[in-house]
């Protein structure tokens, strides 16, 4: 599984910023017995860049460590080490890890650093605070937290006493538990909403300034909720806290920039996913406040706001030095077919009703024939399911005879909807049985039926009309398989429809 280290350690005057170091670690391979990992080094690539731009951190005092083995990260840890001693006022060290582990070692290839060695390289380091955090598998054994439950939400509540000194230990996972990454984020759960807090989402005070108890309550909160529902089940973060007396510390300050990232702000409480248009990078934020702020490097981004039965969608781009908005007006309304479609939602399926007038051509010279359906759809992740009642009257005439004909229709559908913006394109196949009725306006002519069953393919277009309403056309090329009372064979006429309506999504 996935497992994931953040070794922080952080040191506070009341003069001056500690001067910052970091060790950032990531190792997709494990040992040869475990699945290779996506995202290990991706995260740690990104908390290095986070660390760099917010964290207040020198490109020289940072170490990126990508797939190595446990030997070469003990000795990225003893050299940051010999170095901090040299720093007489005060230093933060910070370590982080993702990648493969266990209750007792970080999985590194085919070799393994003990998590108590790792715990006393931080702990033995003379920086005036150190920080470590673990999104593991079982990482909670490090914090001697065997296990967990869910509840309600929780801030990490701390004194901010002049001096800094001591360890703090933060872990992805209880023990026993496994830590998750996901492919819809691109990262691990618990990394994906570590960097978003760091990049503002939890700044809940709005100081422009984001604390270590602040990051870790956003952090625990939000991968609690977003694992709750996985198959391996939902992660529990754990938290020691021993800073000698002071229990918070900065760890970013995503309002300063010096021009090379810019400001996202939002103008309205919620659940915001915001998605760069090229290149990776996601992040999350759930805010409960209007003025909520995410620094993020200068490109184009798409923000999608998540309300309880639809979505909102708009794009923006971030400039250096700059902060921009997105106001709700400028974004549009994507309903829960188009959102369970995408994955973008716990919910599995979502349903409407439809009502549409059309045409049948001619079948068996009875002539074109209005029609009206009724119908369901059921929307799933890959497929759709659609159930449609028809009802379709024609009129024919010779120079003999008058006749009037009926058409009563019950069909299934399967198709694949392709979203293209707010236009839902849909392609599949239809098949039902159907009944036809004909009278004679010559009361001595006998009233004819015929049944039989149908098939074909079929096409929708979808357009979002207001909120849950939208508009439909739909069309289909039949094959009919026809036998009267009178007949002794089958007669396999082939005719289109087509309609257009109105339906409405629940």
């Amino acid at each position: 599984m996935k497992a994931l280290f953040l070794l922080i350690a952080l040191v506070a005057t009341a003069a001056a910023d500690p001067h910052r170091y970091a060790i950032v670690v990531g190792a997709n391979r494990g040992d040869p017995s475990e699945a290779q990992l996506r995202y290990g080094e991706l995260d740690a690539e990104r908390i290095e860049k986070i660390l760099l731009d917010l964290g207040g951190c020198h490109a020289e005092d940072v170490v990126l460590v990508r797939g190595r083995s446990a030997e070469e990260v003990r000795r990225a840890i003893i050299a940051m080490n010999v170095r901090i001693r040299s720093d007489v006022d005060g230093s933060l060290l910070f370590v982080y890890y993702s990648g493969h582990a266990d209750a007792e070692a970080l999985h590194l290839g085919s070799t393994l650093l003990p998590l108590a060695e790792l715990k006393g390289l931080v702990a033995g380091s003379s920086a005036a605070a150190r920080v470590l955090v673990i999104d593991a598998c079982r990482s909670g054994a490090l914090t001697r937290v065997k296990g967990g439950r869910r509840g309600p939400a929780f801030d990490v509540q701390v004194e901010a006493p002049v001096q800094a000194r001591g360890l703090a230990i933060l872990t992805s996972s209880a023990a026993g538990e496994d830590s998750q990454e996901s492919d819809d984020i691109g990262a691990s759960f618990f990394t994906h909403y570590l960097a978003s807090a760091m990049m503002g989402a939890a700044d809940r005070n709005r100081d422009g300034v984001v604390s270590l108890s602040e990051a870790f309550a956003y952090a625990s909160e939000r991968t609690l909720a977003a694992t709750a529902a996985t198959l391996p089940g939902p992660q529990h973060p754990t938290y020691y806290f021993d800073l000698g007396g002071r229990g918070d510390v900065t760890l970013t300050q995503p309002s300063r920039s010096d021009g090379s990232r810019g400001i996202l702000q939002f103008s309205q409480a919620g659940w915001f996913i915001v998605q760069r248009r090229a290149g990776s990078g996601t992040a999350e934020l759930h805010t409960d406040a209007a003025d909520a702020r995410l620094s993020l490097e200068p490109g184009s981004y798409h923000v999608t706001l998540r309300a309880t039965d639809h979505l909102l969608e708009g794009d923006v781009t971030v400039d250096g030095g700059r902060v921009v908005s997105l106001p709700i007006s400028a974004m549009h309304r994507v309903e829960f077919a188009q959102v369970v479609r995408k994955g973008a939602t716990a919910r599995r399926l979502a349903g409407s009703l439809f009502v549409e007038g059309g045409v049948r051509g001619s079948v068996l010279d009875l002539g074109t024939a209005w029609r009206t359906d009724l119908g369901g759809r059921l929307d799933l992740r890959q497929l759709s399911l659609e159930l449609r009642l028809g009802f379709g009257d024609s009129v024919h005439r010779n120079s003999h005879l008058r006749s009037n004909s009926f058409e009563f229709s019950a069909g299934v559908a399967a198709f694949r909807q392709f979203d293209i913006s707010m236009v839902s394109v849909g392609l599949g196949l239809e098949f039902g049985g159907l009944e036809f009725v004909q009278t004679f306006a010559d009361l001595y002519t006998v009233t004819r039926s015929s049944g039989g069953l149908y098939l074909g393919p079929l096409f929708e277009l979808e357009v979002p009309v207001w909120r849950r309403l939208y508009a439909r056309v739909d069309g289909a090329f039949l094959t009919y398989f026809l036998r009267s009372q009178e007949q002794v064979g089958w007669t396999i006429p082939v005719t289109y429809r087509f309609g257009g309506g109105l339906g409405v999504h629940f």
